[in-house]
This record gives structure tokens, sequence and C-alpha cells, in this order.
């Protein structure tokens, strides 16, 4: 079997010598084309996690704001003004995608006629809070949120 093989690459390898100029033109094109898969898939990562509705971050049960604090307790999701230890306003979760949560109220309201309709638009990860109300739907932008760091 050791013949075999000696045989082999005496035979039909014997005569071969690796170009240089080859070598490094078959190194450039391989790097290149890594690259080239490297920046297409960095392009095509947001697209299939938009079409696939992945987090883009962990979702949270709690987020602070500049004004008030949303925080999930039990099956209610409830909204805390700033430095104060008991809620104002109480919301169901309707729907949920990588980029937001939405939430609905279920608190009447006396200053707000349509707060039936209010559903609040919280940003997954980090950025600005929207209220949304009425037929046809009006948006108010809220205040920054974020999640609260670990400890």
């Amino acid at each position: 079997m050791e013949k075999a093989r000696a045989g082999f690459f005496a035979t039909y390898l014997s005569g071969f010598s690796p170009n240089p100029a080859a070598l490094l033109v078959g190194g450039v094109t391989a790097a290149t084309a890594v690259f080239a898969m490297i920046t297409q898939a960095s392009t095509a990562v947001p697209v299939i996690i938009d079409t696939l509705n992945l987090l883009t971050c962990r979702a949270s049960d709690v987020y602070l704001g500049t004004q008030s604090d949303f925080k999930k307790e039990g099956e209610f999701w409830r909204e805390y003004p700033a430095g104060t230890a008991s809620y104002r306003y109480e919301f169901t979760e309707i729907n949920r995608t990588y980029a937001k949560i939405v939430l609905r109220n279920i608190t009447p309201r006396d200053d707000t006629p349509d707060w039936k309709t209010l559903t609040v638009h919280l940003p997954t990860c980090r950025g600005t809070v929207e209220l949304k109300e009425g037929r046809p739907e009006r948006t108010t932008i809220l205040e920054e949120v974020w999640q609260p760091r670990e400890s």
C-alpha cells in the first residue's frame, strides 16, 4: 500500500512546483472573496432579523424613562411617574416585535376622550416612546426610555 501511495505522488506530482505569483493571486482572490462574503452578510443580517421578527436585544420587563418608568407586573404593564412608588396608568401588552412592545391603555382618563384607543409603543432596546390614539390615529412623542443596567 505504501508503495502505491509513493508511486502516485512520484508519478503525477513530481513535476509540480508552485508558482509564487499564482500563489499570491490565489491568496488575494480568496481574501477578496472572504471580505465580500462578510460585507454581504452585514447587509443581509438586518433583513433576516426583520423577516424572522427576531429581537435585536433582549426585551425587558422594565424600561426607565426621562419622565416615567414602565414596568411589567404580572399580566399588566404599569407607568410610574418619575420618583413615585405608585403607578398612574395600567396597560395590557397586545403585540411584541423585534423593534417594539405595543401596550393598550386600560385606565380611564378624564382628560383624554379617546383613552380606549390609546396605545403606547415602547422600543425593545432603547429609544423614543410613542403614544397613539384616536381614529384616525394621532401620534405623540412621549419620552426617551432605556433598559436598566444589570447589577
